[in-house]
């Protein structure tokens, strides 16, 4: 992600637990490599509750985030620890080839501007039967239409938000799960576990009786930027946006998990 849209530590916190509770279920599917050591890499890292995680399992971890205030978070919980945590967005990440075991990103692709470069070096990154774990939001597939970022895009760059956004236009992007795993697969990697719709609480079908309870979870997670930029209209314009999913029945963010593997030499 982008500092324009990075996540503030003490936000995140709010919203964290989630997130490192499906970080964890998704690991498991890597097998026995989280008791046999190794490199670690944790893109995307929050405020580093899965780097500790797997530094405490005798991982050596490197950890990286395009939010300063993530990485001082993360710097700050792993203290003591091999876990050394870096400001840099997915975009610009450069790995040693054949270097980790385990490479994982939870929530952080969505927000990448052009994924395939990234995966590609993700997946040069592993070692053999090394793992690549990812889950993401927005997999739906391309025939569906837009989803909640396609809709809050358009919206934000409408004649009556445009001007205001123009600092703070939304950078969340949408990459369906079977392209995802292609790009994988042309990589050299085999699918381990390939699951293109996750289950999610906004799953299930919402009306305009939910929008307050949206509007407060979107205003920290997925609008944020785009609502503390329009300050007292951040409300009007949080609120046109859900309306517009709501109407559209595309409230459901659509998660994807795929756990990915590079067969052992």
């Amino acid at each position: 992600m982008t500092e324009t849209h990075a996540w503030k530590a003490e936000d995140f916190a709010q919203v964290n637990a989630p997130h490192v509770r499906t970080a964890l279920t998704a690991l498991r599917f890597t097998g026995d490599a989280l008791e046999q050591g190794g490199a670690f890499a944790e893109i995307g890292c929050g405020t580093g509750e899965v780097a500790r995680f797997v530094a405490e399992r005798g991982f050596e971890v490197w950890a990286s985030d395009a939010s300063q205030s993530m990485v001082e978070a993360t710097r700050k919980l792993c203290d003591g620890l091999p876990v050394t945590a870096e400001v840099c967005p997915a975009e610009q990440l450069e790995f040693p080839q054949g270097r980790f075991g385990v490479i994982h990103s939870s929530w952080v692709l969505h927000w990448v501007t052009g994924v395939d470069e990234p995966l590609r070096r993700m997946a040069r990154g592993l070692r053999p039967g090394g793992y690549l774990v990812l889950q993401w939001t927005g997999a739906h597939p391309r025939g569906e239409g837009p989803g909640m970022f396609g809709i809050l895009r358009d919206i934000a760059g409408s004649p009556k938000w445009k001007d205001l956004l123009a600092e703070a236009q939304p950078g969340a992007y949408e990459y369906p799960a079977e392209e995802v795993a292609t790009v994988l697969q042309e990589a050299g990697l085999e699918l381990v576990h390939y699951e293109p719709e996750l289950p999610h609480p906004f799953s299930a079908k919402k009306t305009m009786a939910d929008l307050p309870e949206m509007r407060e979870r979107y205003k920290l997670a997925g609008f944020a930027t785009q609502a503390a930029a329009l300050g007292d209209r951040g409300d009007e314009f949080v609120d046109e946006v859900l309306t517009a999913m709501i109407q559209a029945g595309r409230t459901d963010p659509h998660h994807a998990r795929i756990v990915a593997r590079r067969p052992a030499a």
